[in-house]
């Protein structure tokens, strides 16, 4: 396994060479996101003071190219405006939160968390800020999704199918790392984290659906049916909500309005025969190979007792919260909390639930306003760009693959806590950088591509800084 770690390591030397001659950060950002979803620190790490893999050490090469560039003028700091400011606000927050919530907890340290959760994505999305972006970029974006997203999709099919023999890396199969065994679990070893991810390849494929000419639409047809088979064989709830999510707001952003409006009347009428007829068959699906169907209903029965404790814990820590990353640390006498009557001692062994319940727990209400604000507004600059792009479709693709990824992420977030998966905060601050510079600064053509379009100025308050 080492051996075949460092040949790929020094393959993927070999194309930065050429990436890095041409400026092309941005593809070697993608680049990071393939390979740490991918071979990330479950296929090959080295354990340290820092857990060193091979996504990692590409990711801080690119960040030290980045310096680079804008000492030698080959890149260049944009004006910070209102989204920088609050990814700023966003680490600095969040890493004085962990630094001063007491003593660590057991696992994870909160310094380690802050940096691969919080510190790494900041970066990712200042990469997309430091450059111009062409079309040829947005392009391999949307394919690269895809094509990452079909690898998932497949892969999660195996997994559920026991087709062990066709799944790669071979580590997603072990049955000793039994969390999610029998599940599209992938490569990120967490089903919600994988169905976020081809939620985003869905995102890509349904914008490719939408403006490709009539006879490749089939293939993008066919490729939206494979992924969202993937994401049904991750077995979890909260993704096939994201991937429902993710193909309705790209629909109903290219729909008529009486389309719109009947679309609106389904969703209610489906929501309400599903809370009716077949809610008992969803909260008792069995999906482990190691956890009965009974266990997965106890699951969603667990959901208010840990909101309970994020109550508690709320009211005596409102403002600073407990300190990033000390959730485990400080939870023990509010799941000895008897008040409720209430059997809250069976949550104990669980994270939060809800990312913005967890973020509210461990930074407060700072925390919480920083971390809302930056994702309300990069939905806002993506729902421009989507709307408003006028005639450009490198543009609306970028605002409608922004949005469904956003919409993933907020389903998969209401019943899960997303900070906590490796990788899902790496693409979503990549690609709200991307949003933002492209809102800000529009597209440059590439070497045959067309004139540089740009949103109308009036439209650029939401970024103003």
């Amino acid at each position: 396994m080492n051996l075949i770690a460092i040949l790929f390591a020094l393959a993927g030397a070999v194309w930065l060479i050429p990436l890095a001659r041409s400026g092309r950060l941005i593809l070697m950002a993608m680049a990071v996101l393939a390979l740490g979803t991918v071979f990330g620190p479950s296929f090959f790490a080295v354990d340290g003071p820092i857990q060193i893999s091979i996504d990692r050490l590409l990711f801080f090469a690119i960040v030290a190219l980045a310096l680079v560039g804008l000492r030698f003028g080959m890149t260049s700091m944009p004006q910070l405006n209102r989204v920088d400011w609050l990814v700023l606000g966003i680490v600095v927050w969040f890493g004085y939160s962990a630094a001063t919530g007491g003593s660590d907890p057991p696992g994870t340290p909160p310094s380690a968390r802050w940096l691969f959760y919080v510190a790494m994505p900041a970066a990712m999305y200042f990469i997309p800020r430091l450059i111009t972006i062409k079309t040829d970029d947005v392009r391999w974006m949307l394919s690269g999704a895809i094509l990452l997203g079909i690898y998932l999709a497949v892969t999660a099919v195996f997994e559920t199918k026991g087709v062990h023999s066709l799944v790669f890396p071979r580590y997603i199969v072990d049955a000793e790392n039994w969390e999610f065994f029998g599940r599209g679990r992938g490569p990120l070893m967490n089903p919600s984290g994988n169905g976020i991810v081809i939620s985003i390849g869905l995102a890509a494929a349904a914008v490719g659906l939408i403006q490709a000419s009539r006879e490749r639409r089939l293939l993008y047809g066919v490729i939206i049916v494979c992924l969202l088979t993937g994401i049904y064989a991750t077995l979890t709830r909260s993704a096939w909500l994201g991937g429902a999510a993710t193909l309705g707001i790209i629909g109903l952003l290219n729909a008529p309005r009486r389309v719109r409006v009947f679309a609106l009347g389904l969703v209610i009428l489906v929501g309400g025969i599903a809370t009716t007829s077949i809610k008992d068959k969803l909260f008792r699906l069995k999906r482990d190979q190691n956890l009965s169907a009974a266990d997965a209903e106890k699951s969603i029965k667990l959901r208010p007792l840990l909101a309970i404790v994020a109550w508690e814990m709320f009211k005596d820590q409102p403002i600073t919260g407990h300190g990033y990353g000390h959730y485990y640390a400080k939870r023990k006498p509010y799941h000895d909390d008897r008040g409720y009557q209430m059997p809250l001692d069976q949550a104990r062994p669980y994270a939060q639930h809800n990312v913005f319940l967890s973020v509210l727990v461990d930074t407060g209400l700072v925390g919480l306003a920083l971390f809302a604000s930056w994702f309300l507004m990069i939905a806002a600059i993506a729902w421009q760009l989507a709307r408003d792009g006028g005639a450009d479709p490198v543009l609306r693709g970028v605002g409608m693959m922004v949005l469904g990824t956003l919409a993933a992420y907020f389903c998969n977030g209401t019943f899960q806590d997303t900070m906590i998966i490796p990788m899902v905060h790496m693409f979503l601050f990549f690609l709200a950088g991307v949003s933002v510079t492209v809102r800000q600064s529009g597209i440059e053509p590439s070497a045959a591509g067309r004139p540089r379009t740009a949103c109308r100025a009036a439209d650029t308050v939401v970024v103003a800084g």
